[in-house]
């Protein structure tokens, strides 16, 4: 069955994809991470040599894999949705689980990392850069968890045929929380692990 709609229909109101509610979601989460990257600024010029030799200590290519890694199932997530459009369900599930192994790859990337931080005692505590890395990245890292339960449950209901509740909570919905969990990463990734 062919989802595409040939003639939109503009007596109805805007509804952004995936409903207007993820996107104040996605809004409000972009806003709280952007507040806090304002402050590790400020902090940081404050006490640049510190941040400078903290930083130093993360591991990039650890830090450049995940973004890979991350990139690559958002482009599966855009895969599976014009696969789900075009009514091949089998298609657009096989992308989603693919999309759901990278995010878990993620995850077991930033496990090692996070065990390495502890076995050398960089943990919070230690020093302003080092609370800001934790905060920041454990709190992306609970989004990515989060995507990855969402994608499971859309994954679960494309695969099935079943029909989505409701318009503002669909494969679009948990496709744009999987990409803003993206963005943040690209945003965190150069602002921790590169500048």
């Amino acid at each position: 069955m062919n989802r595409v709609q040939a003639n939109p229909d503009f007596s109805r109101p805007f509804q952004p994809p995936g409903g207007m509610m993820i996107w104040v979601f996605i809004f409000m989460e972009l806003l709280a991470f952007g507040l806090a990257f304002i402050v590790f600024a400020a902090l940081r010029a404050k006490s640049l040599a510190v941040f400078e030799t903290s930083q130093a200590e993360l591991n990039q290519a650890l830090a450049l894999i995940n973004t890979l890694v991350l990139l690559t199932s958002g482009y599966f997530v855009v895969l599976a949705n014009g696969s789900y459009d075009l009514g091949n369900q089998r298609r657009a599930t096989q992308l989603l689980v693919a999309a759901i192994a990278l995010g878990a790859g993620f995850v077991l990337v930033k496990a090692v990392e996070y065990r390495d931080k502890i076995a050398h005692g960089l943990t919070t505590g230690v020093n302003q850069f080092y609370d800001f890395y934790w905060v920041l990245t454990a709190f992306h890292l609970f989004h990515v968890i989060l995507g990855i339960l969402i994608l499971a449950y859309m994954a679960r209901k494309v695969s099935r045929g079943d029909a989505f509740a409701a318009e503002d909570f669909n494969l679009k919905t948990g496709s744009a929380f999987w990409h803003m969990c993206d963005l943040i990463w690209v945003l965190l990734f150069p602002i921790l692990y590169l500048v």
